[in-house]
């Protein structure tokens, strides 16, 4: 969201910034009208990737990120959002009701994780281990799950690597809800303070009043 707002303010610079700079070059200037375009577009090009330039800077001192790590966590979130979509599209294969339900608690807390992520990258790297094994695992179990769950012939060898796989999935929901708390973490910490100040001024209130009566 911030992006695009931020594209939007380029964009609300840039473009008068070039519809002067022609104007100005054409009728005040005289310059001919195929060189006063080649300069209105330089007039609007270079304030729109300079305000960028700021804006990017702002951003990587709001997250206390280096450029190379912020790229690198983009880079990584970009991977993530191709690994949950191929996620989420499997669970649309599933015709047992319980095993739905399963892949959608998957699926649910994946994407409470990356989001929290994706709006605080330094976060990334209280859950490094959710990008780079847990995600994973949860895309290679589906892919299993599903292509064991469409087999003409449920054998006993089918059944019980599906009921095996079942297992294994709500022992990843238990990790990925300990990835969800760990990313939380500082959130339930300063709740956690809120809380408590709160408490003590609504203490301090009453012991005042107690006081004055």
């Amino acid at each position: 969201m911030r992006e695009f707002l931020y594209f939007l303010a380029r964009a609300g610079i840039a473009l008068p910034l070039f519809l002067l700079t022609w104007i100005t070059a054409y009728y005040i200037f005289n310059i001919q009208f195929f060189y006063s375009i080649l300069i209105a577009i330089a007039g609007g090009v270079i304030p729109f990737y300079l305000i960028k330039w700021f804006q990017h800077r702002s951003i990587l001192r709001s997250y206390k990120l280096s450029a190379q790590e912020y790229q690198y966590i983009q880079q990584n979130l970009k991977d993530a959002q191709k690994k949950l979509s191929r996620l989420q599209g499997r669970m649309f294969q599933i015709r047992s009701l319980s095993a739905m339900r399963q892949f959608n608690d998957l699926t649910k807390l994946s994407r409470k994780i990356f989001a929290v992520v994706k709006k605080d990258p330094k976060r990334f790297y209280l859950a490094e281990r959710f990008f780079f094994y847990h995600l994973d695992s949860a895309v290679e179990l589906t892919d299993k799950y599903t292509t064991l769950a469409v087999q003409p012939i449920k054998n006993k060898e089918v059944l019980t690597s599906l009921d095996d796989t079942r297992k294994t999935l709500l022992d990843l929901n238990s990790s990925l809800e300990e990835e969800l708390m760990n990313v939380l973490t500082n959130d339930i910490d300063t709740l956690r303070v809120e809380l408590d100040l709160a408490q003590m001024n609504l203490q301090r209130g009453q012991q005042s009043r107690e006081g004055i009566e």
